[in-house]
């Protein structure tokens, strides 16, 4: 059993979900003697699905594809974790050894994971002005398909995914 993602932002709404439509399905499939798993989150706690696909599929992608430093095009990932490195950077976590008791101090690498919806939108706007400002990038912010003729919007998420999917199918490089 799968819902989807139901985004609540009242009181009244959220008795209301989980009363005529969580609890209804939870109780069936728990009846049939299926064990279930609840996630609740803030809405702002966790990068969205689309963006991840948005910054690794066109952004980092697009970088990779059309810069060349000193000769050389380096791949996506190198992008990903130079980005990083340079954006976000390192928090320094104390950890205590549980046989003898010290602390320890050790850099931990912040990673997009753990930015939330907000802050990852903030960071992608970031890595594409530096990418278009400092080496002279360019993002498309639309694509036609040559035998239809139908233009998605490469910001949206959904046109994006059907725009990737339509390009598999006519062989065109995504």
């Amino acid at each position: 059993m799968r819902l989807g993602k139901i985004t609540l932002v009242s009181q009244q709404q959220g008795h209301a979900v989980i009363k005529d439509v969580l609890w209804p399905k939870c109780k069936e499939e728990l009846g049939h003697g299926r064990a279930l798993v609840l996630e609740v989150s803030y809405l702002d706690d966790v990068m969205t699905h689309a963006q991840r696909g948005y910054l690794h599929g066109c952004i980092l992608t697009n970088i990779s594809k059309q810069v060349s430093l000193n000769g050389e095009k380096f791949p996506m990932k190198v992008w990903k974790e130079w980005y990083r490195n340079e954006f976000l950077g390192f928090r320094t976590v104390t950890h205590r050894n549980p046989f003898n008791g010290r602390k320890s101090r050790r850099r931990e690498r912040i990673s997009t994971e753990d930015l939330g919806v907000r802050r990852t939108a903030e960071y992608i706007d970031r890595v594409i002005a530096h990418a278009t400002d400092e080496l002279g990038a360019t993002f498309p912010e639309e694509w036609t398909d040559p035998e239809t003729g139908e233009v998605f919007s490469l910001k949206d998420s959904r046109q994006r995914r059907a725009a990737r999917e339509r390009k598999k199918e006519l062989g065109v490089e995504a």
